[in-house]
C-alpha cells in the first residue's frame, strides 16, 4: 500500500530529475560547441601566421633580398601592389558577403588560393615569377583575414569580445612560435628556399578547423546575388564615418598601421644589416619577441574589457615609439633585446585593441563591408609604409647600416600623425 502512495510522486521525480538532466546535458552541450567554435576560429589565426612570419617576415624577402641580391624596392613593389589589390577587392567582397549573409565560402577559397601559391614558391628558380606567386598568395592571405575579422561577432559573446578577440591574436602569435621553431631546422639545414613547401602545408592544416567546423549563422531572409544586386551596393566610407569616432579612428590606424606594417615585414632584414645577427640568434629574438607578443595579446584584451580599449592602445603607442627610438640607435646586445621585447608586447596590443574597438563600433549586420572597409586602410598604409622604407633607403644607400638606421627613426613621424588622431578619439 505504502509503495502505491509513493510509487507516482518517485515517478514524477524521477521524470523531472531526468528532464533537468537533459537539460543541463544540452547547456553543456552548447556550452561545450560554444568552446569548439572560439578554438577552430582561433586555431585560424595560427595558421596564418605561417604564411606571415615565414614568408612575409622572415624567408621569402630574405631569399630574395639577401641571396638573390634583388633590391628591397623589388619586394616592396610585388608586395605593395598585392596589398592595393586587397585593398580595392575587399570592401567590395566584404559588402558581397554582407547581402548574401555568407562569410565562409570567401574565406575558404582565398585561403585555398594563399596555400597553392605558396607551395608554388617552393618549385619556382625564378626570382620575378616567384615574386609574382608571391604577391598572388600573400593577397589571398590578407584578404581572407577581413573575413575571419568578420566572425568574430557571431563566434564571440558580447561582453567577451576584447577577451574572444585576445585569444585569437594569443593563438596568432603562439602560432608565429610554432612556425619559427618547425621550420627552424629546415632553414639551418637546406636555406630558405626550403621553407615554402612546409609553410604552404601548415597554414592549411592548422586552417582545416576553422574552415571545417564554423557554419555560417542561417539568415532570416537569405538573398541571391543577381547583376541589380550587386549594382545596388555601394562601398564607400560614409556609412562607417557616420558612426561617432570613426573617422578619427580611421585616420589614426593609418598612421600607426604605415609604421607596423613596416616593422612586421622587414625587421628580420634590419636585424641582420644592423645587428650582424646570426641565423640562430636572429630566430632566438624573433621568439623571445613572439612571447612577448603572446602575453601581450591575452592580457590587453583582458584589460581592455575592464579598463578601456583608449587607455590600452595609448600604452602600446608609447611602446612603439620606445622600441623604434631604441632599434635606431641600439649599438650592444642588451639593448635590441629590449627593442624586442617593446616590439613584441606593442604588437600584441596593437591589433587586439583595434579589432576589438571596430567590433563595438558597429552593428553585426555590416560587418564584413566595415571590416573591407578597415582592412582597405591597413592594406593601403601597407602599401605607403613599404614604398616610404623601400625609397629611405634607396635614399641613404651609400651610407651602409647608418642608412637603415635613418629609415628605422624616420618611422616615427607616422606616429606622430596618428597621435594627433589618437587624442581626439572618443571611443570608449
Amino acid at each position: 500500500m505504502i509503495k502505491k502512495i509513493w510509487e507516482g510522486p518517485l515517478t514524477t521525480l524521477g521524470k523531472l530529475y531526468a528532464v533537468t538532466q537533459n537539460i543541463r546535458n544540452f547547456l553543456r552541450s552548447l556550452k561545450f560547441s560554444l568552446i569548439i567554435r572560439i578554438f577552430s576560429w582561433a586555431l585560424y589565426d595560427l595558421a596564418n601566421q605561417f604564411f606571415i612570419l615565414n614568408i612575409v617576415s622572415l624567408y621569402f624577402v630574405r631569399w630574395v633580398t639577401l641571396e638573390k641580391g634583388v633590391p628591397e624596392i623589388f619586394y616592396s613593389l610585388a608586395f605593395g601592389i598585392s596589398m592595393f589589390i586587397t585593398a580595392i577587392s575587399t570592401p567590395f567582397l566584404g559588402a558581397v558577403s554582407d547581402h548574401l549573409n555568407r562569410r565562409m565560402p570567401f574565406l575558404v577559397i582565398l585561403t585555398l588560393i594563399s596555400v597553392i601559391f605558396t607551395a608554388f614558391l617552393g618549385f619556382s628558380e625564378n626570382v620575378y615569377f616567384s615574386l609574382l606567386f608571391f604577391a598572388i598568395a600573400n593577397f589571398g592571405c590578407q584578404a581572407a583575414v577581413i573575413f575571419y575579422n568578420a566572425l568574430l561577432a557571431d563566434i564571440a559573446p558580447e561582453n567577451k569580445i576584447g577577451f574572444v578577440s585576445g585569444l585569437g591574436r594569443c593563438f596568432a602569435y603562439s602560432g608565429a612560435l610554432l612556425a619559427l621553431y618547425l621550420i627552424k631546422p629546415v632553414v639551418i639545414k637546406s636555406g630558405y628556399k626550403s621553407t615554402f613547401l612546409p609553410t604552404a602545408f601548415l597554414f592549411l592544416i592548422f586552417a582545416l578547423p576553422c574552415l571545417i567546423m564554423i557554419k555560417d549563422k542561417p539568415a532570416a531572409a537569405p538573398k541571391e546575388l543577381s547583376l541589380p544586386g550587386i549594382k545596388a551596393l555601394k562601398i564607400n566610407f560614409f556609412n562607417l564615418i557616420k558612426i561617432k569616432g570613426s573617422s578619427d579612428y580611421l585616420k589614426m590606424c593609418f598612421f600607426f598601421l604605415c609604421a607596423i606594417n613596416v616593422v612586421m615585414v622587414f625587421m628580420s632584414v634590419y636585424a641582420t644589416m644592423v645587428f650582424k645577427l646570426s641565423e640562430s640568434e636572429l630566430l632566438s629574438l624573433i621568439g623571445f619577441s613572439t612571447i612577448c607578443a603572446v602575453f601581450g595579446s591575452i592580457a590587453s584584451g583582458s584589460i581592455s574589457d575592464r579598463i578601456g580599449a583608449k587607455v590600452v592602445l595609448g600604452c602600446a603607442i608609447v611602446l612603439w615609439i620606445f622600441a623604434l627610438l631604441t632599434g635606431s640607435l641600439a649599438q650592444s646586445p642588451p639593448f635590441y633585446w629590449i627593442v624586442g621585447i617593446c616590439t613584441g608586447l606593442a604588437l600584441g596590443s596593437t591589433w587586439v585593441v583595434l579589432r576589438a574597438m571596430l567590433v563595438k563600433m558597429v552593428p553585426p549586420e555590416g560587418m564584413g563591408e566595415v571590416f573591407g572597409i578597415f582592412n582597405f586602410v591597413g592594406y593601403f598604409s601597407a602599401i605607403v609604409g613599404g614604398l616610404f622604407w623601400g625609397g629611405a633607403l634607396l635614399v641613404f644607400s651609400g651610407l651602409g647600416p647608418v642608412g637603415y638606421r635613418i629609415a628605422l627613426f624616420s618611422l616615427n613621424i607616422f606616429f606622430v600623425f596618428g597621435i594627433i588622431f589618437f587624442l581626439r578619439l572618443r571611443i570608449p
